[in-house]
């Protein structure tokens, strides 16, 4: 037979909820996860949440921009994931749009945040930080509207058996 959680784990259930609720809590009154612009991971549970600058952000440009992963990669990426990864007025580096942001600062995660640090900065050739979306995780996600191709297009996929 089951028996009903006693009170001081329903206490502890309810305590958890409370935090959680008051870390996402927005000055607006709305709630929003956490989540790091550098590498659009949710930042969870007790994780350190961090601020960091669009001028940070850009003294790092030669880590996380579009150009810097092209030429790593050797190739382009699809102009739909560079709009996905796109945040107003930091024009072609790859950044989450999912990220919280006031005024001139996003949340970060604190891998990310350390990652990012002037001294990292000034590193010509320094890699991004590890999980950042500039570091091979620009995966995307599927658009609203797929697009059919014509029959021209069409007649050019050759089906795979």
């Amino acid at each position: 037979t089951l028996n009903p959680p006693d009170e001081n784990f329903k206490k502890s259930l309810v305590m958890k909820a409370i935090k959680q609720a008051i870390r996402t809590k927005r000055p607006n009154g709305t709630h929003q996860v956490k989540v790091c612009v550098v590498c659009d991971r949710v930042i969870i549970g007790e994780e350190k949440v961090c601020n960091i600058s669009t001028e940070r952000l850009e003294e790092n440009q030669h880590r996380i921009s579009v150009d810097v992963y092209e030429e790593f990669y050797r190739k382009t990426l699809h102009p739909l994931l560079v709009e996905q990864y796109s945040v107003e007025g930091l024009d072609r580096l790859l950044l989450s749009p999912r990220a919280y942001r006031e005024g001139d600062n996003f949340e970060c995660c604190q891998s990310c945040n350390s990652s990012m640090q002037p001294s990292k900065a000034k590193k010509k050739g320094s890699k991004p930080p590890k999980y950042a979306i500039a570091n091979g995780f620009a995966i995307g996600h599927f658009p609203s509207v797929i697009q059919i191709p014509g029959e021209a297009e069409r007649r050019r996929i050759v089906p795979i058996i």
